[in-house]
């Protein structure tokens, strides 16, 4: 495994790999650049928008797919982007959550069911006081995913910041004076993410080369053999 980054998911993502005996042959840091050991099979990008044209490279120069964790890539990346997606597989996962996933999914479920009456919708961005005070890309992919499945009005995208270690987001829907649901989801540690990077990361090679979002790739990993009945 490579791994470009050197913040807290970067951090649980050593440790994974380390509690999973996987080997990390490349190491990339803004303190202290580059060490590579060897190619790595997948790079995981979970650094800054800013290293992104030098993670576009190396992906490019060795033919290394790429697992993009890098939320709010600046526009002028999106061509570099999609050139890297030419040559090989290549993942974006701005959210590596398996509960945020499932949250879509059912952002997705109210949008088909049709209320008779038009909802107000909420959804709600919960980040530790450090990060940045603008709504997160997971919460922007939660109101789509209710607009992309046929949900309307549009939701309101409500900030806050402070509170407990990592995440939450909730999406609300309210129906007049009577009636309201809530799908709520918190993180409140990175372990469980870096382990679900490591799985995806994992199903990568296998794949031709491409973009694919996280949400394409996650009911191939929940997939299991189902028990027999007699």
């Amino acid at each position: 495994m490579g791994i470009v980054g050197a913040g807290r998911l970067g951090g649980a993502l050593l440790q994974a790999c380390a509690d999973d005996r996987v080997p990390v042959s490349l190491r990339a840091r803004g303190s202290t650049g580059w060490t590579v050991a060897s190619v790595p099979d997948v790079l995981i990008d979970a650094s800054t928008p800013g290293a992104f044209p030098e993670v576009a490279a190396y992906c490019l120069r060795h033919t290394v797919p790429l697992l993009e964790c890098v939320s709010h890539l600046r526009e002028e990346h999106a061509g570099l982007l999609a050139d890297v997606a030419a040559v090989v597989p290549v993942l974006e996962a701005v959210n590596l959550s398996f509960g945020s996933y499932l949250q879509r999914r059912l952002a997705g479920l109210v949008a088909a069911a049709h209320h008779p009456a038009v909802p107000a919708v909420d959804v709600l961005d919960r980040h530790p006081a450090r990060k940045a005070a603008r709504v997160s890309a997971t919460a922007e992919r939660l109101a789509t995913a209710w607009t992309d499945a046929g949900g309307h009005p549009e939701a309101e995208l409500g900030l806050r910041r402070g509170g407990p270690e990592v995440s939450e987001h909730a999406i609300t829907w309210t129906w007049g004076a009577d009636e309201a649901l809530t799908v709520h989801h918190q993180v409140t540690s990175l372990r469980a993410v870096a382990r679900t990077a490591l799985a995806l990361a994992h199903h990568l090679p296998r794949r031709p080369p491409g973009a694919v979002s996280v949400d394409e790739v996650f009911p191939t990993l929940s997939a299991g053999p189902r028990p027999t009945t007699s």
